[in-house]
């Protein structure tokens, strides 16, 4: 109920904080492979 997730969000924090920065770095994590990906396989890269 929402009183409860008041609750938690308030006094306990690591409960959310943990699963929050591991869904953010692996979002990055994706995007910076995607984004090395893309400069070593892409032909009309302007890399020399």
């Amino acid at each position: 109920n929402l009183a409860r997730s008041t609750v938690v969000l308030e006094q306990y924090p690591w409960q959310w904080m943990f699963p929050g920065a591991v869904l953010v770095l692996t979002v990055l994590a994706i995007n910076f492979i995607g984004d090395g990906l893309r400069d070593a396989f892409d032909p009309r890269s302007d890399l020399n």
